[in-house]
């Protein structure tokens, strides 16, 4: 079985053509987060990235990333993010179509 290529620190995902491969100089962690809140001002957009823990107690919200970004990038990145998911739903789809197999 071939070895995953996962995204690491120290096995950075390929970077797009004509751009340098990517470096990680502050050892930026990938984190979980399943919430997110979106402020937009007139120059910029904030994306708060949050986990909601509800584990034996009063539910918890934990800030996990803060990334603030111009306008015209969250429009291309929101482009790009829809784009991948139709990809991902049309891949699911017809994986969903194909007969299953007898072994």
């Amino acid at each position: 079985m071939p070895k995953s290529k996962r995204v690491s620190k120290k096995n950075p995902a390929p970077a797009p053509v004509g751009l340098p491969a990517p470096v990680n100089p502050r050892g930026v962690e990938s984190v979980y987060a399943n919430n997110m809140q979106l402020t937009i001002s007139s120059m910029d957009a904030r994306l708060l990235f949050n986990e909601i823990i509800a584990e034996g107690g009063p539910l918890t919200v934990e800030r996990r990333a803060n990334v603030v970004m111009p306008i015209p990038h969250l429009r291309a990145m929101a482009t790009v993010l829809i784009e991948n998911i139709k990809k991902h739903d049309e891949r699911a789809a017809a994986k969903e179509k194909q007969p299953a197999t007898d072994k």
